[in-house]
């Protein structure tokens, strides 16, 4: 049975379902699963990965009062009135080392000779840099004073016991991992990834490493998307080439199903007689459980997308042209991998940007969503003679321009919307 709840049905038999991006998403995320499955992972292993569990510290950070430089621990009221011209000299009672003992309580009108790393020895309130100090075997000098709590660290200041550390849905990098390895842990609970697979579909297709049959030619969508997809954090389990035949693409999507969380197709959405894949979508949603969500949205490029539940899984269609289908992947793709990994924020990312570059082709007649790079707040865009197929092929790209229709040209200065891909 579909998982896709019922007030998700947008697509009325015999019609053409055309939605605005955000509705379409939010159609489509409404279908998808989180997965279930987890795994307990080396903490090297889990950078990136999704916990799956809340994690508390159970020990403090630092696990006592901590000397943070070399130096000698003090008593601040013993050098609170030491100047350059007036200084304070006291005799050194006790060597302390990092991974030593804390040492005698120190008692007042004497230093320690101390380590960074090292425990503080009782009593002791500060730690005069070594550098700024004059000293030998039995003394030290000190030209200035120190406020209480200079240079070093007290027990739980960095994390005290109870504190949250990583929530379920986080997405677990080097810092939480370090954390993680501070309390003692070895492994992480983390969420499995979720499956993908990819379908493209087309007669004039050839899979690269195959000889080019006349009029034919390769595949880069399945192994541009397929290396994205990855890079999302799901496992591809498939990626396959199909003609235009009704029922050799339905037997490919069904030994697709209930392997693949997410099932992506290009190529076959238009509206000419060998564009089978809305036709497909239904008759397996039927077949299934499920329905299609959509067949077509309101943006370029990547007007001709088809959104679909089918079973637990959700199919996207998008379209046979790389650009088109690039887009409509960054936007949609995205997130509903985001939610399928378990992470607890998905959704599009939007901020204000601005132009570092004119961008002079926009059409009046439909919003478009143009890749392009930001770096701050500042967005650069393809020259308009940049070349058609060059946004989808390129890596720095990680944002999308959203421009209205109707908006004149635009031009270096100017604030725009920006959605991160």
């Amino acid at each position: 049975m579909s998982f896709c709840p019922s007030h998700a049905c947008l697509h009325i038999p015999g019609q053409q379902v055309i939605l605005p991006l955000e509705k379409a998403l939010a159609a489509l995320l409404a279908c998808a699963r989180p997965t279930e499955q987890t795994l307990r992972l080396p903490l090297l292993e889990a950078d990136g990965r999704v916990c799956a569990a809340d994690i508390f510290a159970s020990l403090s950070q630092p696990p006592f009062d901590r000397a943070q430089v070399d130096g000698y621990a003090l008593h601040s009221a013993d050098i609170a009135q030491a100047r350059p011209d007036c200084p304070v000299t006291l005799p050194v009672s006790q060597y302390l080392y990092a991974g030593g003992g804390p040492g005698a309580p120190l008692p007042p009108g004497q230093a320690a000779r101390i380590t960074t790393g090292a425990m503080m020895p009782p009593g002791a309130d500060c730690v005069m840099w070594q550098e700024e100090t004059t000293a030998d075997e039995n003394s030290v000098t000190v030209r200035h004073s120190l406020t209480p709590g200079r240079n070093c660290r007290p027990c739980g200041y960095d994390v005290a016991v109870g504190q949250p550390l990583a929530r379920r849905g986080d997405v677990l990098h080097s810092g939480t991992l370090g954390l993680l390895a501070g309390q003692g842990h070895i492994h992480a609970h983390v969420f499995d990834k979720p499956t993908a697979s990819m379908l493209a579909s087309g007669d004039e297709l050839c899979p690269p490493g195959r000889p080019l049959s006349e009029g034919g030619i390769y595949n880069i969508s399945g192994t541009l998307l397929g290396i994205r997809l990855q890079n999302l954090g799901a496992r591809v389990l498939r990626m396959e080439t199909c003609a235009d035949s009704y029922d050799r693409l339905r037997q490919h999507v069904e030994g697709m199903l209930g392997q693949s969380r997410l099932i992506i197709t290009t190529g076959g959405v238009s509206f000419g007689p060998r564009d089978l894949i809305s036709r497909l979508a239904e008759d397996l949603a039927t077949r299934h459980g499920g329905r299609l969500l959509f067949r077509g949205l309101h943006m370029k490029p990547g007007a001709m997308t088809l959104g679909a539940a089918i079973g637990d899984s959700v199919l996207l269609g998008l379209s046979g042209n790389p650009v088109a289908a690039a887009a409509a992947f960054g936007l949609l793709a995205g997130p509903l991998i985001r939610k399928m990994s378990g992470r607890a924020h998905y959704g599009l990312k939007r901020l204000r940007g601005v132009m570092r570059n004119d961008f002079g082709s926009c059409r009046k007649d439909a919003r478009r969503l143009m890749m392009a790079r930001i770096e701050g707040f500042e967005v650069f865009m393809r020259p308009e003679n940049g070349g058609i197929g060059q946004p989808a092929l390129r890596d720095d790209y990680n944002c999308f321009v959203d421009i209205p229709a109707g908006c004149p040209p635009l031009r270096r200065g100017m604030e725009v919307d920006v959605i991160l891909a």
